[in-house]
């Protein structure tokens, strides 16, 4: 083939990417986003704390002049505890209710003696039904002496993704992008499925932990093979895409949570749909990128003519598969003939390369070890305000609905500066402003609402798009033979710090008066360091 033939050959460096390359983005984007989205978050609402309180039955069954029944507020106030503020969530007056009834006058409700003595709830719970009509908590009435149940099912789902993350970023790198994808996939929406018919607290805790071994396996692969799919020129651009799609995911779950408001509704709307998922199989190609690195260059040339709609008879010198110290060394340049017979000339070492083998390069290695350290700070403040919509002190809904709408304009905010200012730069400085704006909520906390909900808000767009950064430094630090296990590690090492947010989260739902204030101090201190 001639050098001109060469020239006018198309690949997948070029700057236009072909509607064959934007089709399969596109169906990248759903498993990256929407799935990854409903498997992680779904436990917001599903597993939610509604305000609750003592039930009384002697009140419930109780009326006055004629037919009048007591309001809410009014059992509350004979019953409940009212302290700092706030009624008594597990607490009643160890008294005799009916003897008390039985001399009942409205205009003695509010004046009930707050030194009565008080016991835990015998009768149950009573649970505001403003925002939820059903959750796992009000079902099961994991409240009070097992309110830990719910964080304890949070906890063991992100240790389950510790070893998801190692484990299916290494079968990503041996045995290719497209069996990692399905074999994480597949298996997701099927336990996802059976989540919804958990019949008790031990079954739903254990499909819970099944399912954060596909997390975030399922959003690294898809983002390391929609990366892999088009030009380095584009990488960026495609990964804040998908950082957007997940942002956008987030807003679906909150919409559907808000017209959903039984648990078992809003597990089957997330779950059963994800079946037309399977299609998968027959729909997505392995990478070609890959292909190469393995020396399957014959497999690689059809999926590219197939991308880019040529004749693929000739790999393009833009897919070099480079040796690991060309990559990390500086050397002279290469020439193209250079590059190209040095695929064919490549040692069994270079072929099973590992992440080991990158981190013996001592730039790499501080690189890697300073994203992947900052990496736990980040995902614990993101995960921190996520699920703590319930205390922002307005519906859970619309916080959790805010943070995905107000994440999108911090994608866009790297996608624009990163290529200006570098990606370092504008990384710390997103964490930065994040770690600010959460250590003025926790200033004002007490004092202003909306403005808590302001500076939180603020807090996520900062780290959220300091994600965007990560996920495309990480991608472009290291060679395609180790970009998934090196996506893996990193998360696994941030994943080790979020085994801790559950529990912070509960001892907010506990707290008092301050309760925002401490959440955000021990989490931004962490941050900021």
């Amino acid at each position: 083939m001639a050098d001109s033939d060469r020239d006018k050959q198309v690949c997948l460096d070029n700057e236009i990417t072909t509607i064959h390359q934007k089709k399969l983005f596109a169906l990248l984007c759903i498993p990256a986003s929407v799935v990854t989205v409903f498997l992680v978050f779904s436990q917001v609402f599903v597993s939610a704390t509604p305000d609750h309180w003592c039930r009384i039955p002697e009140l419930d069954d109780f009326t006055y002049d004629g037919n009048i029944s007591l309001t809410e507020l009014e059992k509350k106030s004979m019953s409940i505890p009212f302290k700092n503020g706030r009624y008594e969530k597990c607490l009643m007056y160890d008294i005799d209710y009916r003897k008390q009834l039985s001399s009942f006058n409205k205009s003695h409700v509010d004046n009930v003696n707050a030194t009565l003595p008080t016991i835990p709830c015998q009768y149950g719970w009573t649970y505001d039904r403003n925002n939820y009509d059903s959750t796992l908590v009000t079902e099961l009435n994991l409240v009070c002496d097992d309110s830990w149940k719910p964080s304890l099912a949070t906890t063991l789902f992100y240790l389950g993704s510790l070893i998801g993350s190692i484990v299916f970023g290494f079968i990503s790198d041996r045995y290719g992008r497209r069996p990692a994808l399905l074999l994480v996939l597949i298996p997701d929406i099927l336990i996802s499925v059976m989540t919804c018919y958990s019949p008790n607290y031990m079954v739903y805790t254990i499909l819970r932990t099944l399912s954060g071994l596909f997390f975030p396996a399922l959003y690294q692969i898809c983002f390391v093979l929609a990366l892999e799919l088009v030009g380095h020129s584009q990488r960026t651009t495609i990964g804040v895409i998908i950082a957007m799609c997940f942002a956008l995911g987030m807003c679906l779950l909150a919409i559907l949570s808000h017209f959903l408001r039984d648990a078992f509704k809003l597990s089957l709307a997330t779950s059963v749909p994800l079946l037309a998922m399977l299609s998968y199989y027959w729909l997505i190609p392995e990478s070609p990128r890959w292909l190469l690195s393995k020396n399957r260059g014959e497999e690689a040339k059809i999926i590219i003519a197939k991308l880019t709609k040529t004749k693929a008879t000739w790999l393009p010198q833009c897919y070099p598969s480079k040796p690991l110290k060309e990559v990390f060394c500086s050397s002279p340049k290469t020439t193209p003939e250079l590059i190209r017979n040095s695929t064919k000339a490549r040692s069994k070492e270079e072929k099973c390369v590992t992440l080991f083998d990158a981190l013996g390069y001592s730039q790499t290695r501080i690189k890697f070890l300073i994203l992947s350290f900052n990496w736990i700070a980040n995902s614990i403040v993101y995960n921190g305000l996520s699920y703590n919509v319930g205390n922002l002190g307005i519906s859970d809904q619309l916080a959790f609905f805010i943070g995905g709408i107000v994440e999108i304009p911090g994608h866009l905010a790297t996608l624009y500066t990163m290529n200006i200012y570098g990606r370092r730069n504008v990384l710390f400085s997103m964490m930065f402003s994040g770690g600010l704006a959460c250590i003025s909520c926790m200033l004002v906390a007490e004092d202003n609402v909306w403005l808590t909900l302001v500076l939180a808000m603020f807090g996520k767009f900062g780290n959220a798009a300091a994600f965007s950064v990560f996920y495309v430094f990480i991608g472009e630090l290291l060679p395609t033979v180790i970009r998934s296990q090196a996506m893996g590690v990193a998360s696994f090492v941030a994943g080790i710090g979020l085994l801790g947010f559950p529990q912070i989260i509960r001892l907010v739902s506990v707290t008092i008066d301050k309760y925002i204030s401490l959440w955000c101090n021990s989490n931004t201190y962490f941050y900021c360091g």
